[in-house]
């Protein structure tokens, strides 16, 4: 139950400091630095109704304040256990940041950063960042070495929300981030695929791979690579509701970079991708004889992990005709 406290004998008075009207002008005072630093809001936590129902102050430290102006100009204050919850991992987090190297031991076992990454099929504009986050958070927990130490960091009191849960996330991915770099990514994503004709028809085109390693080195290679994506399309027969198989189709294209920089064609569909019109392999790398252990080691049935891994420059994605370059 609530407890309310008379704490002085004068009579409160109203809050005259300025409103916001919307979610832009929050964020821009209460975060002038980030708000400078960002291209856009793209999410909250509460309808745009608030501001019209309540008179919402910015401010770069709500619990502080707030109890300075409630006590400064007499105004009735109303706390939330969240409220110091929340200022206090604040104050922890600027800590750990500071002394991450001799705190390392007791929140990670590894060195330097480790990467996480948290994908969806969803839009900029339709995905739930809050879940995000709190998938993020469990993806740290795997690899924070004390296991009660989300317990711990999540508010449960009674008055906890699941916005108060996405915050307590957020602090803690800001807490860590000396021993974690963290990723959404908003995989656009193939609503359905259809594969045409039979599975032994595309059973047959891996046998017809084989071929390739008789032209060289480099087409050896080409085969070795598009291994394991035609077999993943095999399996999409046998098994098309299985994880793996959404998985990959999942990570079948990808477009990063941009900006004043080139922009990168990457997933599995930059194995299509091995050369350029001129012959000239795009992804250059160390072509290693058929025949030898370097080569046999990269051998791989189902997992197209060499080929997630390669990069193609948009500009220099190549023509799909096959073009003759006279007459007689």
């Amino acid at each position: 139950m609530s407890i309310t406290l008379t704490t002085a004998k004068h009579p409160p008075r109203a809050w005259k400091f300025q409103r916001v009207a919307e979610a832009e002008e929050l964020f821009k005072q209460s975060c002038p630095k980030e708000h400078i630093d960002s291209k856009r809001l793209i999410g909250k936590s509460f309808t745009e109704d608030l501001f019209d129902t309540s008179h919402v102050s910015a401010s770069e430290n709500g619990f502080v304040w707030a109890v300075f102006h409630a006590y400064s100009h007499h105004h009735n204050l109303l706390l939330l256990p969240e409220d110091v919850w929340f200022t206090i991992l604040s104050q922890l987090s600027f800590f750990i940041i500071a002394h991450s190297e001799e705190l390392r031991h007791l929140f990670v076992s590894h060195k330097g950063t480790v990467h996480l990454e948290v994908s969806t099929n969803e839009t900029l504009d339709t995905v739930d960042f809050g879940g995000m986050a709190l998938a993020m958070l469990e993806l740290m927990q795997k690899r924070i070495v004390n296991p009660d130490l989300r317990n711990w960091i999540m508010p449960a009191f009674s008055t906890t929300t699941a916005s108060d849960e996405v915050v307590a996330a957020i602090i803690i991915m800001g807490s860590m981030q000396k021993y974690f770099s963290y990723e959404f990514a908003l995989r656009c994503g193939i609503p359905s695929v259809t594969l045409l004709g039979e599975c032994e028809d595309w059973a047959l085109m891996v046998t017809k791979l084989a071929q390739l390693a008789h032209l060289g080195d480099e087409p050896a290679r080409f085969a070795q690579l598009l291994r394991p994506v035609l077999n993943n399309f095999v399996a999409s027969f046998d098994n098309p509701e299985s994880p793996d198989t959404l998985s990959f189709w999942s990570k079948c294209a990808d477009r990063r970079g941009g900006g004043s920089g080139p922009t990168y064609l990457t997933g599995w569909i930059s194995v299509f991708c091995f050369w350029g019109n001129d012959g000239k392999l795009l992804c250059p790398e160390s072509i290693l004889p058929e025949c030898s252990r370097g080569f046999q080691a990269r051998n791989t049935e189902y997992r197209p992990d060499q080929a997630l891994s390669r990069r193609i420059n948009t500009d220099k994605v190549p023509s799909g005709l096959c073009i003759r370059s006279g007459y007689s």
